[in-house]
């Protein structure tokens, strides 16, 4: 029998909220002792991501990501064994899925849209925060990201903004924002405070 403990820790937001970069300062503070695992790496193929009504790809719903396969994953996770997964490519042309060794550390941090919105994900979380920022700060860091990262234009983006990402928060996100166990403001320039969230971390991993 494994009795390693492993700590699932999910980061919750919605686009642009800055998951990433919260996750990415955890991940330095805990060093060797954590680990990784992002929520986009189980959308479905495309073939099955549900499409609006213009036909368009809608990757803000929960119905485009393989949740069961992930709640399985969380319980490999949490039963000391590493997981070895692909990534997703959002079936880019030419882009290889680049495969990933998620290693069952003492913290693993889910990075993520929908784990509090599914149960089956969320009764598998050991603790959950929440980043905050308005739709307006979001909707404006997702503008230069994704004209800078992505390629995509302005119409594009608010594209998506109006017809995905916040009927998504809406349906989705905001009616169980309340069930995080921590918040973390992210809604103003420079390094958000994280000290509630590592004190809460570490209280369970002490």
């Amino acid at each position: 029998m494994n009795d390693k403990r492993v700590l699932i820790v999910g980061v919750v937001g919605g686009s642009a909220s800055g998951k990433g970069t919260v996750v990415g300062r955890l991940l330095a503070h805990y060093g060797d002792r954590a680990a990784v695992l992002r929520m986009d790496d189980y959308y479905r193929p495309l073939a099955e991501v549900p499409k609006d009504e213009e036909g368009e790809a809608n990757f803000d719903d929960p119905a485009a990501l393989d949740l069961v396969r992930l709640a399985h994953d969380l319980d490999r996770l949490k039963a000391g064994h590493d997981l070895h997964i692909n990534s997703y490519t959002f079936n880019q042309p030419g882009v290889v899925p680049e495969p990933l060794h998620i290693r069952a550390l003492s913290v693993v941090f889910l990075d993520g849209l929908f784990m509090l919105h599914d149960e089956g994900v969320r009764e598998r979380l050991d603790l959950s925060i929440l980043i905050h920022a308005t739709p307006e700060t979001r909707f404006e860091r997702r503008l230069a990201r994704d004209q800078a990262e992505r390629s995509l234009t302005p119409e594009i983006i608010r594209y998506q903004w109006e017809r995905h990402v916040r009927p998504g928060d809406l349906r989705f996100l905001e009616p169980v924002s309340h069930l995080a166990d921590v918040v973390v403001d992210n809604n103003r320039a420079g390094e958000p405070d994280l000290s509630p969230a590592l004190h809460a971390i570490d209280q369970r991993i002490s």
